[in-house]
This record gives structure tokens, C-alpha cells and sequence, in this order.
């Protein structure tokens, strides 16, 4: 027996070096080997993962760095580099498009992936020319395409213009991106709430990555902050480009999609926009059911998770520290002061339950954590206060400070959640009982 219980951690320990879901959103690793090869993100430009440390406002980029763990980064100097833009709402670099020198940034990766999905979180610019998102010698993707047509699209250069019927999106926030199979020449592009199959005439054709932007003075140069940029060498499934989408449209102020599963990030629920990941699925073929993103949370092993159901989490940017003084049970020491809530919905909308679920927590950095005093809480009658609740207790410690809690059911959609720490009771004699501030 004790031999098993042994291997049955080992087991848990090296699940989460290797198969950790750190995307965006819980999709694909930063550690390089999956196929998330680019992910860049303006609120992080030296993708060390501290966002406090950004350049300053107006700031030239001569290097955005690659935050997948693959060092793909996008370099540039002199008068073509972008510039810094922390003024908005949103960090972003900004390609300005009507300066005499085009701006772009070159990636240490590149090719044509006839194989691939890719994100773009922007705002575009119009200055009268056709726009580009991301370049290659024989291909681009555009925002714009050739000659002012207002239609997103895709162009193979000595080949053709492929235009969808979706309006070009400027001066918008918005998520832009392309999906493409290997073996087919259908390239689906989707722009905030609309999509659109292109046939691009070619299997072997596929999505660019050498640059952002174009090296072209008059058109086809890239306009507009980019907040965001998402690269796949493999087309993510259906259920993960719904997890994506949902990431992408929390992060940057409630953007339109397709299809929205996450609706605690609206005001009424109180803006729980950060870090946003997790689980679904569309159908057997198209399934994502472990998850963590860039927080502390991983959720995986729904056991009644069905067609079309997900199960969304983001935190409201609480401090990740213990504290006294907050709502909580008498039996709770101190409790995080971060919070997370759930959206468990359908595609539809519809409040759905995926069954239990097994919960990780990385509580690296946070001091006192033990698995006899960690305990999960949870606000089942959804008030807005956990002192009324029984925490739940029954922590296993993976090691390198990450706690598990298994079979979790009691937190179904809508529901918030937190952790906090015990009072522990001795007995240290017959008559005698302590509680322990440890």
C-alpha cells in the first residue's frame, strides 16, 4: 500500500513538470514543447513575466521578446522600430503606418505554416493603405487587404488576394485570427464575432510568421497597438480556440467572439478579467480538459464533462498574500486576498455541471502553507462571503510548493473561490486542548 500511494505521487509530481497547460488561457506550455512557438504580449515586452517593469510611454521597441519559452523573439532598430504605447487602457506597441519609414519587426522564427493557428489582440489604424499583421516573403496576413477594400484577408503574393466579407476592424479592439489544417487549403478566419472560411487555392500554403508588418513604404505596412500576438506550428482544436478567444476578449476589455463562455468578466460580476483560463469541449475530437494559464490555478479531470460545456476561471487582481481581517470562517487563521470566480456554462449559456474536478495550487512565495492547515473555500451560496462556508481540507503536497485538492464538487457556476490557512488543534493532554498559530 505505501508503495503505491508512493508512485501514485511521483506520478502527480511529474505531471506537473511535464504536462502543465501555462498557455494562454490554459492552451499549450511555455517551456517549449508544445507547439505554442510565439506568444508575445505588450503588458510583458521582456517577457520576464513581471508587468511593472515596461518601457515608458513613447519608448522605441527594439525587441519584443517571446514569452512560449522558445526565445522567438522580434527584433528591429533604427527608424523602423515601433513604439511603446502605455496611454490607453491596454499596454501595446504601436505600428504607426503614416511616419516616412515603415515600421516592422523581424522574428527570429520563420516560414509559411500550412499547419497552424494564430491570434492577433489590436487595435488597427486606418491611414488609407492596406494593412498587414504578420509577413512573409510569399504570404501575409491582412487586416486590411490591397487597395482600401475594408475586408480582412489573406494574400499570396504572385497568386491572389483572398478577401473575406468581414469588415476591417479599426479602431477597435479586437481579436483577429487565422486557422488553418494541414492537408486542406480552407483557411478559417475569424474577427471578433464573425467568421469565415477562405479557400487559399493550396495545401501547402499556409499562415506567415517573419515579421510584423512590412518593410513596404506606402502599403501593406502595420497600423494600429498590438496588444497581443499567439502563434501555433499545429491548428488548436475547436474547444481550445474557444478558450483562447475567451482569454483574449477578458484581458482586453470584453471584446466580441464568436462565442463567449466567460461572463465574469463584465462589471456586474466584478471584473474577474485576470489570467483567465479552462477546460471544455466541443466533442470527442475536440477536447481541452487540463488547464492553468499564467495563474496559480490549475483545474483538470472533469468527470461529466459533455459536448459544448466549459468551465471558465479568472482572479479580480487580488495580492497574493495571506491576510487577517478578511471574511472568512472563525476556523481560518488568514486567507489570500485574491479571489477567483467561475463561469460552468454551455455554449448556449446555460449553467451546466462538468462533475468533480481536481485542483493545483502553486503556492510559491506564500509562507506557512502546510497540507494539514491549507483549506479550499468556497462560496456555495454565492453572497459574496466565504464566513459562512465550510472550508474544505484534504490538501496533498505535490512538492515544489504545489497542493492539490481532488474530486472537487462543490463549486458550480458563477461561484467564487479562494484558499486560507487553518488554526491548527493539538491535544496535549487528557483535558487539556491548544489551538496553534502555525
Amino acid at each position: 500500500m505505501k508503495k503505491r500511494y508512493v508512485l501514485l505521487l511521483l506520478i502527480q509530481f511529474f505531471s506537473v513538470l511535464l504536462f502543465s497547460q501555462t498557455g494562454p488561457g490554459g492552451v499549450g506550455s511555455r517551456n517549449g514543447s508544445s507547439s505554442l512557438i510565439v506568444w508575445l504580449r505588450a503588458n510583458d515586452l521582456n517577457a520576464d513575466g513581471n508587468i511593472s517593469n515596461n518601457p515608458t510611454n513613447g519608448s522605441l521597441v527594439s525587441t519584443w521578446s517571446d514569452f512560449s519559452g522558445n526565445t522567438n523573439n522580434f527584433t528591429q532598430t533604427g527608424t523602423n522600430r515601433p513604439s511603446y504605447n502605455s496611454s490607453g487602457t491596454f499596454d501595446a506597441v504601436n505600428f504607426n503606418s503614416s511616419l516616412a519609414a515603415a515600421q516592422f519587426m523581424s522574428g527570429s522564427t520563420a516560414g509559411i505554416f500550412p499547419n497552424a493557428s494564430t491570434f492577433i489582440a489590436i487595435n488597427p489604424v486606418n491611414t488609407g493603405n492596406s494593412h498587414t499583421l504578420l509577413d512573409h516573403s510569399s504570404a501575409s496576413l491582412r487586416v486590411e487587404q490591397w487597395f482600401n477594400t475594408n475586408r480582412v484577408g489573406l494574400t499570396r503574393y504572385g497568386v491572389s488576394d483572398y478577401s473575406t466579407s468581414i469588415t476591417s476592424p479599426f479602431n477597435i479592439n479586437s481579436i483577429i485570427s487565422y486557422h488553418k489544417p494541414t492537408g486542406s487549403s480552407i483557411v478559417e478566419v475569424r474577427v471578433n464575432g464573425a467568421t469565415q472560411n477562405l479557400n487559399i487555392g493550396s495545401t501547402t500554403a499556409g499562415i506567415p510568421l517573419d515579421r510584423i508588418g512590412r518593410n513596404s513604404n506606402g502599403a501593406d505596412e502595420a497600423s494600429g497597438d498590438f496588444f497581443e500576438i499567439i502563434f501555433f506550428n499545429s491548428r488548436v482544436n475547436d474547444a481550445q480556440k474557444i478558450i483562447i478567444d475567451n482569454y483574449l476578449s477578458a484581458k482586453f476589455g470584453n471584446i466580441n467572439i464568436p462565442i463567449n463562455v466567460y461572463d465574469e468578466d463584465n462589471a456586474g460580476a466584478g471584473n474577474y478579467d485576470h489570467e483567465v483560463a479552462g477546460i471544455g469541449r466541443v466533442d470527442a475530437s475536440n477536447l481541452h480538459n487540463d488547464s492553468q494559464g499564467t495563474g496559480i490555478v490549475r483545474i483538470s479531470n472533469p468527470t461529466n464533462l459533455g459536448n459544448n460545456e466549459f468551465f471558465m476561471w479568472g482572479h479580480d487582481n487580488g495580492a497574493l498574500q495571506m491576510n487577517t481581517g478578511l471574511n472568512a470562517p472563525s476556523v481560518i487563521k488568514n486567507r489570500l486576498t485574491r479571489t477567483w470566480r467561475v463561469s460552468e456554462t454551455n455554449t448556449s449559456g446555460g449553467a451546466i455541471d462538468v462533475g468533480s474536478i481536481d485542483m493545483r495550487f502553486d503556492l510559491t512565495g506564500i509562507t506557512g502553507v502546510s497540507s494539514g492547515n491549507l483549506r479550499l473555500l468556497v462560496d456555495t451560496d454565492n453572497d459574496g462571503n466565504f464566513n459562512d462556508e465550510t472550508p474544505i481540507s484534504g490538501s496533498v503536497s505535490l512538492g515544489s510548493n504545489i497542493y492539490s485538492f481532488n474530486g472537487i464538487s462543490s463549486i458550480s457556476n458563477n461561484r467564487r473561490f479562494t484558499i486560507g490557512l487553518a488554526f491548527t488543534t493539538i491535544i496535549t493532554n487528557r483535558r487539556i486542548t491548544h489551538r496553534v498559530n502555525n
